[in-house]
């Protein structure tokens, strides 16, 4: 039990030793967990990026991983720590919306509002609640510790809303949601909502993409796939679209059908 896998996803980086803390109080707590970590390069303060990256991992790791992400720019306010167990995973880490795209995939059989001190550190810091109130508890949860025994039930947790594709004439318009670090644009287009359709026309600022391509390789110029996250990414082939078309999140992005 006590070997249990705990993933670490961030904004904390890695100069300032922040993330060092947090894994030592966990393997201070439990010697044997294995910590993953994931990424500690989400721009700071964006929960939204978070999420994202959160739900492009965290259901690779064999059943029973606790999942703990902390992007916390209302640590010290009144937002609540949560606790979140579905059939195959734990998550823990801050009721900001973190949870928004796991919330769309998993059910959600235990939500819990984490009050119990018994499971963190003796000194609480108003500033740092990865270190005092998350790693321990993930680090508790790896021991065996009940989900209930962390705090009291809640009905849901906070969940942002995630921008969907709207009908538009005889096609679709979305935007994107993401920036990838080699300049892809993933975009809310889920590859099944375009699986049955012929794509005529994709638009983004005034470039044209005709079609969809298989893979990168088949990329001429600027060009469209459905990337391993699921979506529909315009994309260069060893290039950056979003230097091409200096791109930002939230731009749009229209399809049309045949």
């Amino acid at each position: 039990m006590g070997n249990k896998i705990i993933t670490l996803l961030t904004d904390f980086g890695t100069k300032d030793g922040y993330i060092g803390a947090a894994k030592g109080v966990i393997k201070r707590i439990n010697p044997q967990a294995e910590i993953v970590d994931i990424t500690h390069d989400i721009d700071s303060c964006d929960v939204f990026g978070a999420s994202f990256a959160l739900n492009n991992f965290y259901r690779y790791f064999p059943k029973g991983a606790i999942h703990l992400a902390v992007v916390d720019p209302g640590v010290g306010s009144q937002r609540q720590p949560m606790l979140i167990k579905t059939k195959d995973f734990f998550f823990v880490g801050p009721d900001n919306g973190i949870f928004s795209f796991t919330y769309e995939r998993e059910d959600l059989t235990d939500i819990v509002v984490i009050s119990n001190k018994k499971y963190f550190l003796a000194e609480l810091s108003s500033t740092f609640h990865a270190r005092d109130i998350f790693a321990p508890v993930a680090a508790y949860l790896s021991l065996g510790v009940k989900t209930e025994e962390f705090g009291l039930p809640a009905k849901e947790c906070m969940k942002f809303i995630i921008p969907r594709p709207e009908s538009k004439g005889k096609g679709l318009k979305g935007q994107i949601i993401h920036i990838d670090r080699f300049g892809n644009l993933i975009t809310n287009f889920p590859a099944d909502l375009l699986e049955k359709q012929k794509i005529a026309e994709i638009r983004v600022g005034k470039r044209r993409i005709k079609g969809i391509s298989a893979s990168y390789f088949e990329i001429k110029g600027l060009g469209a796939l459905i990337g391993s996250s699921g979506f529909l990414e315009l994309a260069v082939n060893q290039g950056s679209a979003q230097k091409l078309l200096k791109a930002k999140v939230g731009e749009g992005v229209g399809i049309d059908f045949e």
